[in-house]
C-alpha cells in the first residue's frame, strides 16, 4: 500500500501538468486594464483643472457684473443727492462780460450737481467765446464752483469789409462791434505783409501806457502801418483840435521817438507846437512841417 501511494505522487509530479498551467497562466494586472479600456490619470486630472478654472472664471465674472451694478447704482445716487447741489458760484476776473454772461455762457447755475458737471465743457464753452482770453474752472466739493476768467483788453478799431471790429494790442481782431457799444480807441489800419507790425504795434502802446511818449493813446484817432514801412499816428486833439501827424520809422521808431520826444518839448518852449502839421522822423533827423506849408528843421 505503501508503494502503490508513492508512485502514484511520482506520476502526478512528473506530469506537471496542473502545476505547471498555474505556474505558466497569469491574471492580468488592474493597471493594464485602466490603460488599455479606460482615460488615463492624467487626463482625468487635466480634466478636474479645467472645470475649476472654469467655474473660478464664472464666479470671478459674476463678481465683476455685481460689483459694476454697485457702482452704477452710487454713482446715480449720489449724483442725484442734494447734498453735492451747486449752493456757491464764484466768478472772478471779469470786466467787459458780467456774471450773468459767464454763467450763460458755461450753462452752469445754482442747483446744478456738483458731481454731475462736467469740467472740461464748462472750460470748452468759455474758451470759445471771443472776449476770453483763459479761463480756469475749478469745482470745490462739496458744493462750490470757482471760475477765473482773463478777458481779451480791446486796444484799436479795425476795419474789416463793411464792418468795424475791435482788436488787441498786437491787431489781432477780437469781436465785431454791436450797435450801442462805446469805447475811446484808434482805429488800425496795417498794410500787408508787415510781419513785425504785431510787435511794433505791442511796443508803442506799451510806450504810451508807461508814460514815455509825448502823447497818450486816448488822444490818437489812428495809427497806421504804411507799405513804406511807417508808422503814423494821429492825434486829432493836438494844436488846437487842428491835429498833428507823427511819423517814425518801424525799423527804428524807439530811437526815433526819443528824438521825437526832444523836439516836441522844444516846440512847446518856444511856443511854436501848435504851428506843426507833421513832426515826423527821417534817418537820425527830425523834421517839421508846418501849416505854413513850408518847412523848417
Amino acid at each position: 500500500m505503501s508503494t502503490l501511494t508513492m508512485g502514484k505522487q511520482s506520476r502526478l509530479n512528473l506530469s506537471g501538468k496542473g502545476a505547471g498551467r498555474n505556474k505558466t497562466r497569469k491574471r492580468p494586472k488592474s493597471g493594464t486594464t485602466l490603460l488599455t479600456g479606460g482615460r488615463s490619470p492624467r487626463r482625468l486630472a487635466g480634466a478636474g483643472k479645467f472645470m475649476v478654472r472654469l467655474v473660478m472664471a464664472s464666479l470671478v465674472l459674476s463678481l465683476v457684473a455685481v460689483l459694476g451694478v454697485g457702482l452704477l447704482f452710487g454713482y446715480r445716487y449720489i449724483t442725484a443727492h442734494p447734498y453735492f447741489d451747486l449752493k456757491v458760484i464764484r466768478v472772478a476776473g471779469n470786466d467787459r462780460l458780467s456774471r450773468e454772461d459767464i454763467l450763460d455762457i458755461s450753462k452752469v447755475g445754482l442747483g446744478l450737481n456738483c458731481l454731475n458737471m462736467n469740467v472740461g465743457e464748462v472750460k470748452n464753452r468759455l474758451d470759445a467765446n471771443p472776449w476770453i482770453d483763459s479761463v480756469t474752472v475749478r469745482r470745490e466739493l462739496p458744493n462750490r464752483l470757482l471760475i477765473t476768467v482773463r478777458e481779451k483788453v480791446p486796444a484799436f478799431w479795425t476795419r474789416q469789409g463793411d464792418g468795424l471790429y475791435f482788436a488787441d494790442a498786437r491787431g489781432r481782431v477780437i469781436a465785431p462791434m454791436h450797435p450801442g457799444e462805446q469805447a475811446s480807441l484808434p482805429v488800425l489800419s496795417v498794410a500787408e505783409d508787415l510781419s513785425d507790425a504785431p510787435d511794433v504795434l505791442s511796443g508803442v502802446l506799451k510806450k504810451m501806457a508807461d508814460r514815455e511818449t509825448p502823447f497818450t493813446q486816448a488822444q490818437a484817432a489812428w495809427i497806421k502801418l504804411t507799405s513804406a514801412h511807417e508808422l503814423e499816428i494821429y492825434l486829432d486833439g493836438a494844436g488846437n483840435g487842428q491835429g498833428l501827424t507823427v511819423k517814425l520809422s518801424m525799423d527804428r521808431w524807439e530811437v526815433q521817438l526819443e528824438r521825437l520826444k526832444v523836439v516836441w518839448r522844444d516846440l512847446l518852449r518856444r511856443n511854436e507846437f501848435d504851428d506843426a502839421a507833421i513832426i515826423a522822423a527821417s534817418g537820425d533827423k527830425i523834421w517839421i512841417k508846418k501849416r505854413s506849408a513850408h518847412a523848417a528843421g
